[in-house]
């Protein structure tokens, strides 16, 4: 499943940069802000502002954590 091993990546990616943070001692929500800004500017680089506004607002809908989420496959 494509979907989940893109999951499966991003979350061994986070684990990997927050050791490094700890390791190198960067603070955490330093490190975690950086990526949030190079994440979201190379989303809208690759899918455009509105898309990236549309999945910022989705992620801040949803903030909470405890939301059960619906996925329709195509």
């Amino acid at each position: 499943n494509r979907y989940m091993s893109a999951y499966a990546i991003a979350k061994q990616t986070l684990a990997a940069a927050l050791a490094e943070a700890a390791e190198t001692d960067v603070d955490e929500e330093l490190l975690l802000r950086a990526l949030l800004g190079s994440l979201c500017e190379a989303y809208r680089e690759r899918m455009g502002p509105e898309d990236l506004k549309a999945i910022l607002q989705f992620q801040l809908d949803n903030a909470q954590g405890d939301e059960d989420y619906a996925f329709m496959r195509p």
